[in-house]
């Protein structure tokens, strides 16, 4: 196809999965333009500097990097590709462990890379059967491997372009995936020992849920770390998205930044392009392809008022949202690593709490994230930057006023379990609240990952890639197949973008 006959692609946000699905637009061939209300790329994925230290704003924990690097390669060999404006290589560390998980009874947890250096490290510290978590682990990596092709690499609402291989790949594993049942009960049945069921109940936050009441099957994810592995891309979290800019950028892309779309414009069920003001006047952008990287519910209220709307989709329990204070801390702390969880006393209770008060109490589970542990120039000398985050509801207006009392139930907890109060080491602070993220990213009530996953079919319900109504218009991004994080986000758009190549107009 010459560039003067290429078919026209918007992409409506800038957010990982926006990028991604740009790059892979303009690796097809057609000129794509990505429209960003904020005036950067990235999404949730920002950085913020303050009197010397450096926070990541978003996403905290990499993982699957090779989904970066496959964008990396795929620019690289693309016939479009402007070498001049090429990044160098995207770079990235390999970490020896994920997380450090401390209880107010003493009790402290490294999770080694190394599955023997892991095993030997819970054994010291907890009364559990070793074989049950070697079998407890290898079922993770089971059911993550025999499903990833089914669920999480192609739609689930394209039977015409349904991948059977997939399914035969998983059939054979199909009687050892866990159909029934909470992600709890679960661990409770495998594990019993309560500090090592507590951290595998935590990974149904990784998709902002309450494992009481996920299904079981969300036990694929402690693969991504424990089997998978973790990472830290070099600069910092925000590093991921500038690499993914300049991609595109590379490949042609044309970014409009502080430009919001206010329409996606159709007309006799075919998408005609966005509609949007530029200098207090009305423009029309024409394009045969249309993708929204916005949160799934403000694209039908805002963007597509006049449509029939998927109100079952829409109306699906939201995903927990967060409060995070960025702190500059003039002390450094040596038993805290890059991920830290300081676990409530009573998890249940905790989820309990948020789903009644939409905070979690006076005993939260509280995640620190310091990257001057990895990135020293992140902090000055002889400081840290902590990233402490306590989920909350998905209810800016309910939470908004308990933030003085979160905070002061964050730094108890910390004082408890540590042993000692940080307060006065705070030197810098920045908060950022479930509004804040609602407002700066357009994620429907804060919600960090869009839809929550506490049903059995949950999964099934989120909002497919590809419009039923609207010929030429797909979905990438966290509130759509298959699901909020980064991974899941790089994958909607391989998925959105495979589809557009298949059934584009």
């Amino acid at each position: 196809m010459s560039s003067t006959n290429a078919k026209k692609a918007v992409v409506i946000g800038a957010g990982i999965g926006g990028l991604a699905a740009a790059i892979r637009l303009a690796d097809q061939g057609l000129h794509t333009s990505v429209y960003e209300s904020t005036g950067e790329p990235g999404g949730k994925i920002k950085e913020e500097r303050i009197a010397g230290y450096r926070f990541d704003l978003g996403p905290s924990l990499f993982t699957m990097p090779e989904l970066v690097m496959e964008l990396d390669a795929l620019t690289r060999s693309s016939a479009h590709v402007k070498m001049d404006l090429l990044p160098p290589a995207f770079q990235y560390q390999t970490l020896d462990r994920s997380t450090h998980y401390f209880w107010e009874d003493g009790t402290q947890i490294k999770a080694w890379a190394n599955r023997k250096a892991f095993k030997k490290e819970v054994m010291e510290a907890v009364e559990v059967d070793p074989t049950a978590l070697d079998q407890h682990l290898a079922h993770s990596q089971t059911i993550f491997e025999a499903t990833r092709g089914l669920f999480l690499e192609q739609s689930l609402h394209e039977w015409r372009r349904f991948r059977w291989s997939a399914f035969r790949k998983a059939a054979p594993y199909l009687h050892q995936l866990p159909w029934l049942g909470s992600l709890h009960r679960l661990n409770r049945r495998k594990l019993r020992e309560p500090h090592l069921v507590q951290i595998f109940d935590r990974y149904a936050t990784y998709n902002g849920s309450d494992p009481h009441r996920a299904p079981a099957m969300l036990h694929v994810i402690p693969h991504l770390e424990h089997g998978l592995g973790t990472y830290f891309p070099n600069g910092g979290m925000a590093a991921i998205a500038q690499h993914l800019y300049a991609l595109g950028k590379s490949l042609g892309v044309a970014f409009h930044f502080g430009q919001a779309v206010q329409k996606i414009a159709h007309q006799n069920g075919t998408v005609r392009g966005i509609e949007l003001e530029i200098n207090g006047q009305p423009h029309h952008v024409a394009a045969q392809v249309v993708v929204s990287n916005a949160d799934v519910h403000p694209t039908y209220r805002k963007l597509l008022p006049e449509l029939k709307a998927p109100e079952k989709t829409l109306n699906q329990e939201r995903s927990t949202s967060g409060v995070i204070f960025y702190w500059g801390i003039r002390k450094a702390h040596p038993a805290l690593h890059l991920h830290n969880i300081l676990f409530s006393q009573n998890y249940h209770q905790e989820f309990q709490s948020i789903e009644a008060m939409g905070h979690p109490g006076s005993d939260p589970t509280v995640y620190i994230n310091i990257t001057s542990k990895i990135q020293s120039t992140d902090a000055p000398n002889g400081c840290e930057n902590w990233f402490v985050m306590v989920n909350v509801s998905a209810n800016p207006d309910a939470i908004e006023s308990q933030i003085p009392t979160i905070r002061q139930a964050v730094l108890d907890k910390i004082t408890r379990t540590l042993g000692h109060s940080v307060e006065e080491f705070i030197e810098t602070e920045s908060i950022l609240s479930p509004r804040d993220i609602e407002k700066r990213t357009g994620s429907w009530r804060g919600a960090l990952y869009g839809a929550s996953s506490n049903k059995a079919l949950s999964a099934f319900l989120r909002h497919r890639n590809r419009s039923r109504q609207i010929n030429g218009l797909y979905f990438c991004g966290g509130s759509v197949h298959p699901g909020g994080g980064i991974p899941l986000c790089l994958l909607s758009a391989r998925i959105a973008s495979e589809l557009i190549r298949t059934t584009a107009p």
